[in-house]
């Protein structure tokens, strides 16, 4: 996920083109950290839908030096909260069948993914995002919302806290949530058609709002038409009109 600031400055202004390649770069990170997080492909999808919506409708007023990627980190991972308090059922955990034959055959990696469950939020995130997404402390504390060094420390406590559950496992555990976590990136085919549906939808109440300025502005150049070559039934006929009132008042 990287936006260079030239294709950000043409997506403000309204450039389709440039929208959807800047949404076809940060849906795929959008995707996997809404459903891992979650852990339910119905959770994930309602995270990306209102995030990708939400991002084009704030485009234009991002300051400059704003950078897309943190933004995306950021609001999908405080999106992902909503649905912290019901975590998924242990047997439909995007992050178990995720792992494939491997991790369905080890009841032991099933405890794991529970156990990460149950962390504080922010250590669970922290664990999912640096071994998943490979984001850094500085990213990590970015979507977080939190400084750098207590991002570090949540990711040194879930360590430390899986580690008490596992044990010796808790490598081959995290390398098997590792290629769950990608396993949840979206089909490449699916991330264009993805971004221009959501662009197209943006840009439409714009496009009608554009066409009715447009069709009143030819209506008052239509009606200023026919106004001027009308001018000498309606002219004198103003006049009289203004002369009664006059006198009418006299």
């Amino acid at each position: 996920m990287a936006v260079s600031e030239e294709l950000l400055r043409r997506a403000q202004k309204d450039d389709r083109a440039a929208m959807e390649a800047l949404l076809s770069d940060v849906y795929p990170s959008v995707y996997r950290i809404a459903h891992a997080l979650t852990g339910r492909a119905n959770a994930g999808r309602y995270v990306v839908h209102g995030v990708l919506r939400r991002s084009l409708r704030v485009m234009p007023e991002w300051r400059v030096g704003v950078i897309p990627e943190n933004w995306y980190y950021h609001h999908t991972v405080l999106s992902t909260r909503d649905f912290s308090s019901r975590p998924p059922d242990p047997r439909e955990d995007l992050l178990v069948t995720g792992a494939g034959a491997a991790g369905a055959a080890d009841p032991g990696y099933a405890a794991f993914v529970r156990a990460l469950r149950s962390l504080p939020v922010q250590q669970a995130e922290a664990y999912v995002l640096f071994h998943g997404e490979n984001l850094n402390d500085r990213l990590l504390g970015v979507a977080m919302d939190c400084s750098v060094n207590a991002a570090a420390t949540h990711l040194v406590a879930a360590t430390q806290g899986l580690g008490a559950v596992v044990g010796e496992k808790t490598e081959q555990y995290t390398k098997l949530l590792s290629s769950a976590y990608r396993a949840v990136t979206p089909p490449p085919e699916t991330i264009e058609p993805v971004a221009r549906q959501y662009v197209k939808k943006a840009l439409r109440p714009k496009q009608v709002r554009r066409v009715i300025r447009w069709l009143v502005f030819i209506a008052l150049l239509v009606g200023a038409y026919f106004a001027w070559r009308e001018r000498d039934r309606w002219v004198p006929w103003v006049r009289d009109a203004r002369a009664k009132w006059w006198d009418s008042r006299g």
